[in-house]
């Protein structure tokens, strides 16, 4: 190109439109001139990417790329540590995307976990803290790492296998070797040393911002995270990548700015995209109004901490939730178990775009590990009795009327016609059978009929103190997540 002189218009720039383009100046005054000029015609013409080089203060006058290799210095090494790539997004064309494109074989939904977690895009992990999310979220790196399918805490099998990145910002060095300790005792984790990596950020000075405000106003990619994307996209068969929890990896108001919640969830889902990994963010949970504990999947939803952008913004959103307190005893029994405090937990997909698992599940955390455990088919046994059964089903009717789809006694919205919304133990349960079980609990008190507003007739099955005994019960609209 005739040197750092050369007018910038007589140079064919044209064969770099669409390429990653790095510019490395000469260490003067004239080549940082033309490393300017030649930065602005190359975002013009529309390059895929541009890193500009910024020379060490000390290196010589007129220093380049061909002192930096009789030097012996690593350039893959030099230009990761001293340039700031942009990434440009080419301009939108509408007639490339011709209805044609979406033709000929469907491409299949992929999962990390079968069900559960898509691949290659971003999911949330919501739950209170104590829960275990950061056990669930070790368990799985394991499993992805490995090479067998088998299944993990949540419950459905790992399916995906390859390389995995876990950024830990609240659990040290040595929490996380006794917790990798407890969940893989033989030391199985070396056979998969070198696409293993578990990052203990309170062990290299607190974790990286992904997002931060600028001024109090404008929000920005941190140039640490630029420089983990860059690591990440040179790291093999990558399938999973966890932030442990997001809130420490954001200097920004998630909870009170949309656009906070909107620009990292398009970030994260770049990086998904191009890197074709699961991304998984570890979040938490708040407690409902009035200290009442969470009963539905929609109330699970709400509890999610942030703006709404947050869950809006992702493709799958998984749950967990305290069980109820009425509930516990039962369980345990019919597990054979002794009661114990924190150790059963309710989880669901609580949103997700396309094919998912919905299925509520039942878990519990193994005494050993602390890992939690998904116990939904031992609690499917027939052989409960009766006792049990009315716990369950005093249960069901309270979390019905609470979300605005109570039961009745008998007709087209009574127990038996509807036992579809029931625990599966139900299903194949006789009218008879099922009706006398619910005259039983009202006889006993155990559970009443409410008036709805506007009516003149007892008829709405509730608990106690649920909202149609109460008077106050109001009906939702649309079908119920049961």
């Amino acid at each position: 190109m005739f040197g750092a002189n050369a007018p910038i218009d007589r140079t064919d720039w044209t064969p770099l439109k669409g390429k990653h383009v790095i510019i490395w100046p000469d260490n003067d005054e004239a080549g940082n001139k033309y490393a300017k000029n030649a930065e602005k015609k190359l975002l013009e013409l529309g390059v895929a990417s541009l890193a500009t080089l910024k020379i060490p203060p000390n290196k010589p006058r007129s220093w380049d790329a061909a002192d930096c290799l009789l030097e012996g210095i690593n350039v893959s090494e030099f230009i990761e540590k001293n340039s700031r790539k942009i990434i440009i997004k080419p301009p939108l064309d509408i007639f490339s995307w011709s209805v044609e494109r979406f033709v000929g074989p469907v491409p299949k939904q992929r999962f990390l976990v079968e069900g559960l977690f898509p691949l290659g895009v971003t999911s949330i992990l919501a739950a209170m803290g104590d829960t275990g999310k950061g056990m669930l979220l070790l368990d799985l790196a394991l499993k992805v790492a490995g090479s067998i399918d088998q299944v993990c805490g949540f419950g459905p099998p790992v399916t995906e296998h390859g390389s995995v990145v876990v950024f830990s910002a609240e659990d040290d060095t040595n929490e996380i070797h006794r917790r990798l300790e407890r969940l893989d005792p033989k030391c199985e984790r070396l056979k998969y040393k070198d696409r293993l990596f578990i990052v203990p950020l309170p062990n290299i000075g607190g974790s990286f911002t992904i997002l931060k405000n600028v001024r109090g106003k404008v929000v920005e990619i941190s140039p640490e995270f630029e420089l983990v994307m860059k690591q990440l996209s040179r790291i093999k068969d990558l399938k999973l990548i966890i932030f442990d929890p997001l809130a420490s990896f954001i200097h920004a108001d998630l909870n009170a700015d949309p656009a906070v919640g909107d620009y990292l969830m398009c970030l994260l889902s770049d990086l998904a995209c191009s890197t074709e990994a699961s991304i998984i963010t570890a979040h938490h949970m708040r407690k409902l109004k009035g200290e009442k504990p969470i009963s539905t999947v929609e109330q699970a939803r709400d509890a999610i901490r942030g703006t709404s952008a947050l869950v809006n913004g992702v493709r799958c959103s998984f749950a967990f939730w305290p069980v109820e307190d009425i509930t516990k005893p039962m369980i345990f029994r019919s597990i054979g178990k002794i009661p114990r405090q924190n150790a059963l937990f309710y989880g669901a997909v609580v949103k997700a775009n396309g094919l998912a698992d919905r299925t509520i599940r039942t878990y519990l955390r193994n005494e050993e590990t602390g890992l939690l455990e998904d116990i939904t088919e031992q609690l499917k046994a027939q052989n409960i009795s009766d006792k049990d059964l009315k716990i369950y089903l005093i249960d069901s009717i309270a979390r019905a009327a609470s979300s605005g789809h109570p039961f009745t006694h008998t007709g087209s919205a009574g127990i038996h016609k509807q036992r579809h919304r029931l625990p599966e133990v139900f299903h194949s349960m006789g009218r008879d059978r099922l009706e006398r079980i619910v005259q039983e609990l009202l006889q006993a008190k155990q559970i009443v009929k409410g008036m709805a507003n506007g009516s003149k007739e007892d008829k709405w099955l509730d608990v106690k103190t649920g909202p149609f005994a109460r008077g106050v019960g109001k009906f939702t609209h649309g079908a119920e997540n049961f």
